[in-house]
């Protein structure tokens, strides 16, 4: 009997690190050095841009409607993706100078999910649903290609170790 209360109390505490180091992993932001988390945040918009594009292809090209749902299930794991990674992503040292450019990037990718949601779902053959879907398309592009710009340094800035 005394065996088993020593096995359960090591199984509750293996449980209880398992659940910290998840916590640990999951619930804390992701810290990156400030010239990885200008390039990643470019990285997140560029592959939300793609998948917006390629979900507006595939709208455009099967305008009735048939064969979306491949498309738009993909789209919308990316989508999904760079809405919690603007979310989460934080600059190691110094001050978050582009909190409101992730702000910008994370309503962009929550407009594009909501965009393929729509494109995907069973009432991808009303055209008033499509077009309400490609006008939250259009405001989501235009703020993914907002939020690329603003990042970007500005043409002629030195950049990493090159001396000015």
């Amino acid at each position: 009997m005394s065996g088993a209360i020593f096995l359960y109390a090591f199984l509750l505490l293996v449980a209880a690190a398992f659940l910290w180091g998840a916590y640990r992993v999951l619930g804390q932001p992701t810290r990156l050095a400030p010239s990885d988390y200008t390039v990643v945040l470019i990285d997140v918009a560029e592959s939300a841009l793609r998948a917006a594009g390629r979900l507006r292809a595939a709208a455009e090209e099967l305008s009735d409607g048939n064969g979306l749902d491949d498309v738009a299930n993909q789209s919308r794991k990316i989508f999904q993706t760079g809405y919690y990674q603007a979310l989460r992503l934080r600059p190691m040292t110094g001050p978050d100078t582009a909190v409101s450019i992730r702000d910008r990037l994370a309503r962009a990718c929550e407009a594009c999910d909501w965009a393929s949601r729509m494109i995907g779902s069973e009432s991808n053959h009303n055209p008033e649903v499509l077009r309400a879907a490609r006008q939250l398309l259009d405001s989501g592009e235009a703020d993914l290609r907002g939020s690329i710009a603003a990042l970007r340094p500005p043409a002629g800035a030195p950049t990493g170790n090159n001396p000015p």
